[in-house]
């Protein structure tokens, strides 16, 4: 698979789990475990989060509820694309994030795989 054709994947999975999560009432804030502090802490701008993401090939997202952190995803880059979701906090809540994502990753899979 081409490096475009896998980044693209990857940015399509990230973008519906961001898309998801607002729509659902969430902040969210990026780690990319490249700093000592979060890259960006519970926003709520699409733009901000899609542009915290992606400078490493690691990254968490944190989603945030009342002031107060609800879950996690963990992301890595380089690998298939559609399995770029790696490991999540196995609540109800954050399921129901990632449901489209799923869905999605399962779908590109299909078409890429």
């Amino acid at each position: 698979m081409k490096l475009e054709t896998r980044q693209g994947i990857e940015r399509k999975i990230y973008s519906r789990i961001v898309k998801d999560a607002l729509a659902m009432g969430y902040g969210i804030s990026v780690d990319d475990g490249d700093e000592d502090e979060l890259a960006l802490y519970n926003s709520t701008s699409y733009k901000e989060i899609m542009d915290a993401g992606f400078s490493t090939d690691t990254d968490t997202l944190i989603f945030v509820k009342n002031d107060k952190d609800v879950g996690w995803v963990f992301l890595v880059a380089g690998n298939c694309g559609w399995d770029f979701i790696s490991d999540y906090i196995a609540t109800d809540e954050i399921e129901n994030i990632l449901k489209g994502a799923h869905a999605l990753a399962d779908k590109l899979e299909d078409q890429y795989a």
